[in-house]
């Protein structure tokens, strides 16, 4: 039994299944070693879940890309996600320089709600786009607030900056939010609107 699995009749309940799809490939990475941690955190549980609201905005975004980008899908790494392994990544980091790219169990990330996405783009041979950096990766050079300085450097190139801007419209026109410091993370509400007035997978 994993945190999932232990609570998998309310997470059916309370929240919308993002499958594998024309538009969608799944690759669950925290189910994996291949994270900032090092290790499987999610006992090998394959599912993506949203919140109802965030399911639909995401289901216009595929919808988006398939009439815009139909060479393109969405590489879906992280939705829903308990505190209680969120408590695990805040414990991991604290102290750490990089303590801040991890939110706190209480109030919780936006993942501990279903109300964020952690995503790329890949062709449909399966080759990832380039987007300068890849998942976890607490560099700069992952931030977007940071990307005019890094076009400016050449450490960006213009065509990973046209990669992530493409991933970015197709989110935001939908209401997603990326994250100032993590090119591949999006919000679907701001934290006053979910935190107290959606349920929590604990």
């Amino acid at each position: 039994m994993n945190a999932f699995t232990q609570q998998i009749e309310f997470i059916e309940k309370n929240f919308t299944e993002i499958k594998d799809s024309s538009e969608v490939v799944l690759d669950l990475k925290y189910s994996t070693g291949d994270n900032f941690m090092n290790a499987d955190v999610y006992g090998g549980f394959q599912r993506c879940f949203l919140a109802p609201a965030a399911a639909k905005m995401f289901q216009q975004a595929c919808s988006a890309l398939k009439k815009d980008y139909p060479h393109l899908q969405f590489h879906v790494w992280d939705t829903l996600r308990p505190r209680s392994i969120q408590a695990k990544f805040y414990d991991h980091l604290a102290g750490t320089p990089f303590q801040n790219y991890v939110a706190a169990p209480h109030p919780g990330s936006l993942h501990n709600f279903g109300m964020a996405i952690d995503l790329t783009l890949q062709t449909r041979d399966g080759q990832l786009l380039d987007m300068g950096t890849g998942f976890d990766d607490f560099r700069d050079l992952a931030q977007p607030k940071l990307e005019e300085k890094f076009l400016a450097s050449g450490e960006l190139t213009r065509q990973q900056h046209d990669n992530r801007l493409i991933l970015r419209k197709l989110l935001e026109d939908q209401g997603f939010k990326v994250l100032e410091h993590e090119w591949w993370h999006f919000n679907a509400m701001a934290k006053d609107k979910v935190y107290g007035h959606h349920p929590i997978l604990e």
